[in-house]
C-alpha cells in the first residue's frame, strides 16, 4: 500500500489543535476585554456629557455675561473635546472645552457649526471633517442649549487597546505555538516508539518478537502497549507451535517412509534369491502406508478445523449419541456403557459433534484394557450440558492433562509405536470443541483411568 505523505502525523494534529485552541482563547479574551472596556468608556462619556448638559441647562443663561461666568466657573467633567452653543434672543454664544474661550458669533460664522452633520443612532452624529460626536439639544424658554461631545479620544483609546490586544495575541500565539510543539512532541513520543516497534515486528513476522517497553503514561498508550505485548506473546506461541508441528509432522512422516523404502530395498536385493521375504515386506509396506495415510488425513482434519467457520444450529445431542453408540460398539472389543439422558439439546454442528465423540471413544479404546467397559454419558445440570467419555486405562498424570491436547503429544513416549495413532486425535477434538463453543477437561476415573468431559454452558 503506498504511503500517503499528505496524511498528517499525530504530532501535527496535536500541534494544530493546541494552536487553534490558544488562538481562539486569546481572541475571545481580547474581544471580551475590548467590548467591556469600550462599553464602560462609552457609558462614562455619555454620563459626563449628560452632566455637562444638565449643568448648562441649570445655569439659566440669559445674556453674554451669564454665559461667560458659567463658562469660567464650570468644572468640565468630560475628558473628551466638546463644543457648546447657546442661542438667546440677542446672540449666539459658542465655546470649546479646550480653550474655554467664549465666542459671540452669528450661527453661520463658526466653522464647526457650519459643517454638515449626519445623525446616526440616538445621540450619535457624524460631523464632516471633525468625526463622531454625541449631540444633545434642549430648549428652555427663549434659549436653546446645544452640546457636541467628541468621541475622538474614546476611539483613540479603543484603537490603542486593539493594537495592544493584537500584540498580546501575536505574543500568545507565538508562545502557544512553541509550547504546543513541545507538548505534541512529548505526547506523540510513546506513539512513535510504538510505531517503530510495530514496523520492526511486521518486517520480521517469522521470528520471535521481544515484548515492548510499557510506558507508565499516558494510560491509553500503556494499555495499547500491554495489548500489543499480549499479541506478541500469542504470535510467538503460535510460531513455536507451528515450528513444533512441522518438526513433529516431518518426524512422523519420515518413519513410515523410511520403513517403506527399507522394505522395498530388501525386496530388490533379496527378492529373487529369497522369495519368502516378499509377502512379509509387502505386508509391512501396506501397514506403514496405511499409517501414513491416517496421519495425513488427521493433518488435513486439523487444518480444516483451524480454518473452519461454522453456523451453529440446534442439535438433539441425546438422539445423536444413541445413534452413534449403536454404530460404534461393533468396531471395538470393550463393552460400551451408556448413561444418556433424553431430550438434551445444544447449539452445534452435527458432523463435528460426531467427530468429537468418535475421537474420544477412539482414544478410550486405544488406552483401555480389552475387558474394561467404556462409559458414554450425557447429563444436563443447572449450569451446563455435560458429555463425558470414561475409561479404565492407566490414566493421565495431572501435569500432563493439558499437554495431551498438543499436536503429536503422547503421554508414554515409549509406547507410542506400540499403540496405534499419531498423537493428533485429541488436538483435533479440542479444536472441534472450541468451534462448537464448548470446553473440555480431563479428570481421574475411579479406581483408574480418565474421564474426558465436554461442557456447554447454559445461558441464564
Amino acid at each position: 500500500m503506498p504511503k500517503n505523505n499528505t496524511t498528517p502525523t499525530y504530532e501535527q494534529l496535536i500541534d494544530k489543535a493546541i494552536r487553534r485552541l490558544m488562538l481562539t482563547i486569546t481572541l475571545l479574551v481580547s474581544l471580551i476585554t475590548l467590548l467591556m472596556v469600550g462599553t464602560q468608556q462609552t457609558i462614562n462619556t455619555t454620563r459626563e456629557a449628560r452632566d455637562l448638559m444638565s449643568s448648562l441647562n441649570q445655569a439659566n443663561i440669559k445674556d453674554v455675561p451669564s454665559f461667560i461666568q458659567w463658562n469660567n466657573t464650570t468644572t468640565r467633567n468630560t475628558k473628551q473635546p466638546a463644543f457648546i452653543r447657546v442661542t438667546t434672543k440677542k446672540a449666539t454664544l459658542t465655546t470649546a472645552t479646550k480653550t474655554k474661550q467664549t465666542i459671540i458669533t452669528t450661527p453661520s460664522s463658526k466653522s464647526f457649526f457650519t459643517k454638515q452633520q449626519t445623525k446616526l443612532v440616538g445621540p450619535l452624529v457624524y460631523v464632516r471633517g471633525f468625526g463622531f460626536f454625541l449631540s444633545y439639544s434642549e430648549k428652555d424658554g427663549h434659549n436653546t442649549y446645544q452640546l457636541w461631545v467628541s468621541l475622538r479620544r474614546l476611539f483613540n483609546s479603543l484603537i490603542i487597546l486593539i493594537l495592544l490586544m493584537l500584540a498580546v495575541t501575536c505574543a500568545a500565539l507565538a508562545l502557544g505555538t512553541w509550547w504546543a510543539h513541545r507538548l505534541a512532541l512529548r505526547l506523540s513520543d510513546p506513539t512513535i516508539k510504538l510505531l517503530h516497534a510495530t514496523k520492526y515486528t511486521s518486517n520480521n513476522p517469522d521470528s520471535d518478537q521481544p515484548t515492548l517497553d510499557v510506558p507508565a503514561s499516558p494510560r491509553e498508550i500503556n494499555d495499547l502497549d500491554r495489548a500489543f505485548n499480549e499479541l506478541l506473546v500469542t504470535q510467538n506461541q503460535r510460531l513455536q507451535h507451528e515450528r513444533q508441528f512441522i518438526s513433529d509432522a516431518s518426524h512422523e512422516l519420515r518413519t513410515p517412509i523410511a520403513a517403506i523404502r527399507g522394505n522395498l530395498s530388501l525386496i530388490k536385493r533379496r527378492g529373487d534369491a529369497h522369495p519368502e521375504v516378499i509377502p512379509e515386506s509387502l505386508q509391512f509396506i501396506d501397514e506403514e502406508s496405511l499409517r501414513m495415510q491416517h496421519l495425513i488425513e488427521n493433518l488435513l482434519h486439523l487444518s480444516r478445523a483451524d480454518r473452519a467457520k461454522l453456523v451453529l444450529a440446534d442439535q438433539d445431542l441425546s438422539l445423536l449419541m444413541l445413534s452413534l453408540a449403536e454404530h460404534y460398539q461393533p468396531s471395538i472389543d470393550q463393552p460400551l456403557t451408556l448413561a444418556i439422558d433424553p431430550n438434551i439439546h445444544v447449539q452445534g454442528n452435527a458432523e463435528m459433534l460426531q467427530q468429537i465423540v468418535v475421537g474420544l471413544l477412539d482414544n478410550a479404546h486405544k488406552y483401555s484394557p480389552h475387558d474394561q467397559p467404556i462409559t458414554l454419558s450425557l447429563h444436563q445440570t443447572a449450569q451446563a450440558v455435560e458429555l463425558a467419555v470414561a475409561d479404565h486405562g492407566e490414566g493421565i498424570p495431572d501435569d500432563q492433562k493439558q499437554a495431551v491436547f498438543q499436536r503429536f503429544y503422547r503421554v508414554d513416549q515409549s509406547r507410542s509405536q506400540a499403540i496405534e495413532g499419531s498423537g493428533l486425535g485429541l488436538a483435533i477434538v479440542q479444536q472441534l470443541v472450541t468451534l462448537n463453543q464448548a470446553t473440555i477437561k480431563i479428570t481421574d476415573n475411579q479406581p483408574s483411568g480418565s474421564v474426558f468431559t465436554v461442557s456447554w454452558p447454559i445461558s441464564k
